[in-house]
């Protein structure tokens, strides 16, 4: 299920649009989302004995979104490594679904206290896979 964001004031430059850099705060906020719907919140994760970090984000900005605007990103997973997953990402405006912005994030799969890779547990792996928001 795509999480939305409403846009506020706040989230604008002086140009009236998004700040750029808020679109990795929403798609923070909607891989979350995502990980929770696939029943890893982040006590969930750490119980499971990983934690995932970002290590690539790439973002093609299409257009342009401004106070009172309500945006939808969605996720599906491109692939899923030995320690990592590379995720497409896309964002709408909900009103006329014209794409926003669009990309990719590669997530490593970490040691919760260490920080190192390590390999994505089974059940993981098996509600990812299968997983597209």
């Amino acid at each position: 299920m795509p999480t939305t964001q409403k846009i506020r004031y706040s989230d604008c430059d002086p140009q009236g649009i998004v700040f750029n850099g808020n679109y990795a705060r929403y798609w923070d906020d909607a891989l979350t989302d995502w990980f929770e719907e696939a029943g890893y919140d982040i006590t969930g994760m750490v119980a499971a004995g990983v934690d995932v970090v970002t290590a690539r984000m790439e973002m093609d900005f299409v257009s342009s979104a401004g106070p009172g605007d309500v945006l939808e990103t969605s996720i599906d997973v491109e692939s899923l490594g030995n320690t990592s997953m590379t995720v497409l990402l896309t964002t709408r405006r909900h009103s006329d679904e014209e794409v926003v912005v669009r990309g990719r994030e590669v997530l490593v799969f970490v040691e919760p206290d260490a920080f190192r890779p390590t390999p994505v547990p089974d059940e993981i792996r098996e509600s990812l896979g299968g997983i597209s928001g």
